[in-house]
């Protein structure tokens, strides 16, 4: 926008209107300037993305994001969801008030807190986008997540075990491969494993992990399910199946109906995604180092680690303490 005037006395205004530039004259100076102000005020509003426009723009953007999380912004913000009174909104002004309100909607629905939080982390993921592209001048949703306690779990290798007798051989395999390469059981992690991810000269899986997007190696030394899945894989080869656990060579989206079915039968209750947890105990239980055990969970501290299965390291601990050398009392008397 310029406000300019001509030899003849007349006042200029060049603006841009459906991306060409223009130009008008006026006779009066204030009018002249009152126009600028008019088409600088319009090119704002018009450049301003509503949260709905910025998110498909950043489903556009991110061809490669995971089909679930794209699914759960775009039920967020579709007509009847917990957060669709935001689509039309302009994404630089939502405020605090916003995301109780989402929440609200989200309770009436018997979200539990953990899983709002989720829903909260991928809207403030998009907004964040918008201030990297510079739609946004600020992130408007700056706020921290909600407080969750986290369950005890109470799962056991024997409690695994009598599940997995009753499943079918797709979740057999399916529960082998999670619990050896201590893997997060479902779509994201587990079933989007490919064979081209193993390493059958070193004896080692490199996993994408679906919470972090950071890249694990998993170390396999159980003979038994190193050969099991040696063979699977060169007969998945044959008929061009390339991910490592599948039905009949499609991908598995659908899981829980079988897992419940096998938990009724064997009289357990136990949650698919406590599978690396028992595989995490187990391992400790056996006197595996701690630092170890987290390089194979894919944890970037050895702390949270530690955190997460304190209750089963105090073992380790006594075992440090037995095979401290024995030393003379005469010699502490010196």
């Amino acid at each position: 926008m310029s406000v300019s005037r001509r030899a003849d006395g007349r006042w200029i205004v060049k603006f841009r209107e459906d991306g060409k530039w223009k130009q008008k004259s006026f006779r009066d100076e204030q009018i002249a300037y009152a126009f600028d102000s008019e088409q600088l005020e319009q090119e704002e509003t018009d450049s301003r993305l509503t949260a709905g426009e910025l998110v498909l723009a950043y489903l556009r953007s991110r061809p490669d994001l995971h089909r679930s999380t794209r699914s759960s912004l775009l039920w967020l913000l579709a007509d009847g969801g917990p957060a669709a009174f935001l689509r039309d909104k302009y994404a630089d002004m939502l405020n605090r008030q916003d995301l109780e309100r989402m929440r609200e909607n989200l309770r009436a629905r018997e979200v539990s807190n953990n899983t709002m939080n989720h829903y909260q982390a991928y809207i403030q993921s998009v907004l964040a986008w918008g201030v990297e592209q510079e739609f946004l001048s600020r992130n408007p949703w700056p706020f921290r997540k909600l407080k969750v306690v986290k369950p005890m779990i109470s799962a056991t290798l024997d409690d695994l075990l009598r599940i997995y007798r009753e499943l079918p051989d797709y979740m057999q395999w399916a529960v082998k491969t999670a619990f050896f390469l201590a893997l997060r059981f479902g779509e994201v992690e587990l079933f989007s494993l490919q064979w081209s991810c193993f390493d059958w000269q070193r004896r080692q899986v490199m996993v994408r992990q679906g919470k972090s997007g950071k890249i694990k190696t998993v170390i396999l030394r159980n003979e038994a399910y190193f050969q099991e899945a040696y063979e699977r894989f060169r007969e998945d080869m044959r008929h061009g199946i390339t991910l490592v656990c599948h039905r009949n060579g499609m991908r598995v989206l659908s899981y829980k109906t079988a897992w419940r079915a096998a938990c009724r039968r064997a009289g357990v209750r136990i949650r698919p995604y406590d599978i690396r947890h028992v595989a995490a105990t187990t391992m400790l239980a056996n006197g595996a180092d701690l630092a170890a055990v987290a390089a194979q969970l894919g944890h970037s501290s050895v702390a949270t680690t530690g955190a997460i299965y304190a209750h089963v390291t105090p073992h380790g601990q006594a075992h440090a303490a037995e095979i401290m050398p024995t030393i003379e009392v005469k010699a502490l008397k010196k």
